[in-house]
């Protein structure tokens, strides 16, 4: 049997370009899906470090912690580094460790709640 090396390239190369553009098409949507994740992500993060920070300087300056606090300190440590772990823990026992009847050390924390700030500003884990 004599094999038509010609007509054997030409198939070969109607199937590659067929193939090509949808495996090229499925790579590209699934990098899109994990950007569009990873941005996701990111805008939930800033979300709720905004709101921490927010809800913390209003606690520096109240007696007792609100529901608020208490909700969003949960969620903070998922998406901060873990190297700010131990700073946001000294703050949260300078807020709750005050007792009902007096406020918290407000200058302390202050100034503990700028140096957060300035850390997450370089050091978000998005």
């Amino acid at each position: 049997m004599n094999i038509d090396w010609s007509a054997t390239a030409a198939w070969i190369a109607l199937v590659v370009a067929i193939i090509s553009p949808i495996v090229t098409s499925i790579i590209n949507n699934r990098h899109l899906s994990k950007i569009k994740k990873m941005e996701i992500i990111q805008q939930r993060g800033l979300a709720v470090i905004e709101e921490y920070i927010s809800v913390t300087s209003r606690e520096i300056l109240i007696t007792g912690v609100s529901d608020a606090y208490e909700k969003i300190y949960a969620k903070v440590f998922i998406y901060v580094p873990k190297s700010l772990h131990s700073q946001l823990e000294e703050l949260n026992s300078l807020i709750c460790d005050c007792g009902n009847t007096s406020f918290p050390d407000k200058e302390k924390c202050q100034k503990l709640l700028v140096k957060i700030s300035q850390s997450l500003k370089y050091d978000t884990v998005f």
